[in-house]
């Protein structure tokens, strides 16, 4: 059994990670939430988590959250004002990234997460993972969000405190069913993926299993 450190998880991909994952049983999770009354799950649900009540911004809720923990899921964002085409939390990626390294830094060996896996996007340094009919809609209403995202890459790249990390590039999110069919690979282009199935692979292909270490892997349909 992992005990798995989730940032984002009041929503979105790490959310269904974390409900799948209770249904198997096989984790622990560890959740960091700013306003835990607002989690949709059963109190049942809630009573097999272990949940923090703080923000990725404050360094000692962070370091409560990660602290005896084997791995790290960040599955931060803003929420995006479409009549603006601006991150409602400009630049959160990078903020919360860094003060968790920062704080990932200052943990002993014996304290301090094993992997970290990290939801990012698809489309942020060139379109090969990107349908043609789907480049205008990434080039110019997702620009500010997609360079928060390099951001975040780039921490996790050259950050020295975890050697072992995932960065998983879902393409476009939808809120559709689980499936737990779809394709993950290195440079592969497609449409859409359902945050459901972004959430299986997750759980069932970055936790425990190496295949991606150290590699930014693409999941799509």
């Amino acid at each position: 059994m992992v005990r798995i450190a989730v940032f984002g998880a009041s929503r979105g991909c790490a959310h269904a990670m974390v409900a799948q994952g209770l249904v198997t049983g096989e984790h622990e999770f560890k959740l960091l939430l700013r306003k835990p009354e607002n989690l949709d799950f059963t109190e049942d649900q809630k009573s097999k988590l272990t949940i923090i009540q703080g923000d990725a911004l404050d360094p000692l809720a962070v370091k409560e959250t990660v602290v005896d923990t084997d791995a790290i899921v960040y599955s931060i964002g803003s929420a995006f004002n479409m009549s603006s085409r601006s991150m409602v939390t400009p630049g959160v990626c990078h903020d919360t990234m860094t003060i968790l390294l920062k704080v990932l830094e200052e943990l002993s060996e014996e304290e301090r997460p094993k992997r970290i896996v990290v939801v990012s996007s698809t489309g942020l340094y060139d379109m090969k993972e990107v349908p043609y009919l789907l480049q205008p809609l990434y080039h110019f209403l997702l620009h500010e969000p997609h360079e928060d995202k390099k951001e975040l890459e780039r921490l996790v790249e050259e950050n020295k405190v975890l050697s072992n990390w995932i960065i998983v590039r879902p393409s476009l999110l939808t809120d559709g069913k689980l499936v737990g069919k779809y394709r993950a690979d290195i440079g592969i282009s497609g449409y859409t993926v359902s945050r459901q199935d972004v959430g299986h692979f997750l759980l069932h292909q970055c936790i425990e299993p190496t295949t991606w270490i150290n590699k930014k892997v693409v999941v799509t349909y």
